[in-house]
């Protein structure tokens, strides 16, 4: 898909960060866009962007976690806007601690939208887009954590693995229909997820919020812009690419991973030790 003018791309998790600058470098290449999210305000300041841009759109609040929601809002954009050119299940939030101190309850919430509301997304949109013809393409958020084991984010690391398997499972079956698959694996962006993320430490030093506050300071000074992620996006719809990774970290731990897992071992064993101590 090389043109995307008059098309219609779908993007849950719009209401800021990535989500949002992937809705918005569509819609300045001419595409008609539908956004989600479960922050309403978040989205009216998005719906204004896009105005501005003299863009066509609609926005609806939904919770990805919540399968009723996510039929209706394909429903609501099959009526709206008659066709899905390009799906981008981008919704997800953040959970950081050892496994012994998550709750069943912090499981099933990063679950229910990292996980489920990709397969949501694919679910009611996937048999739509075949039934339309004339191709399209998904783009699946997974996360570079999901290209290596990372400290300290089991559970978030367990739902972008499922994401990053389910795409790339997903790209050979829907190859036989014209349509494109493909899993975006950000490292360190500079967003406000950390609003959202929980963090879980019984014998922390710091308090929740702070350990939240030194995170955000670190996506601050290290992370790229999440413009840049979306033009990775927007890229790698244009030549079919099956992972987008994004950023240099991303890169080095696939590498390292790949080439030594017994090496990788060794740097997560050091890494868990250093991120307790400093947490």
């Amino acid at each position: 898909m090389k043109e995307f003018s008059g098309k219609v791309v779908v993007v849950t998790g719009a209401a800021s960060g990535i989500g949002r600058e992937i809705a918005l470098a569509f819609a300045r290449r001419g595409a008609r866009l539908v956004i989600g999210d479960i922050n309403g305000d978040g989205l009216r300041a998005v719906g204004e962007e896009l105005e501005a841009l003299g863009t066509e759109f609609f926005a609806e609040v939904v919770d990805v976690s919540q399968a009723w929601q996510m039929e209706e809002f394909c429903e609501t954009t099959y009526k709206r806007m008659g066709r899905v050119d390009v799906l981008c299940n981008n919704a997800g939030i953040g959970l950081g601690g050892a496994f012994e101190d998550l709750t069943l309850d912090d499981l099933k919430l990063v679950m229910g939208v990292n996980l489920w509301g990709v397969i949501h997304g694919c679910h009611f949109f996937y048999p739509r887009m075949i039934e339309q013809g004339g191709g399209g393409h998904i783009v699946n958020t997974s996360s570079g954590a999901a290209l290596a084991p990372i400290p300290m984010l089991t559970a978030y690391t367990c739902t972008k693995c499922g994401v990053l398997g389910l795409s790339e499972d997903l790209r050979g079956e829907a190859a036989l229909h014209g349509i494109g698959v493909t899993a975006l694996c950000p490292g360190i962006i500079s967003t406000n997820i950390m609003k959202t993320t929980g963090i879980r430490a019984r014998t922390s030093r710091w308090s929740e919020d702070e350990s939240r506050g030194k995170l955000k300071w670190l996506m601050e000074k290290r992370g790229l812009l999440p413009s840049k992620v979306a033009e990775k996006v927007v890229r790698g719809v244009e030549r079919n690419k099956g992972v987008v990774r994004v950023g240099p970290e991303t890169y080095l731990i696939d590498i390292v991973h790949r080439v030594s897992r017994h090496l990788n071992d060794s740097i997560l064993k050091f890494s868990y030790w250093f991120i307790k101590r400093w947490f």
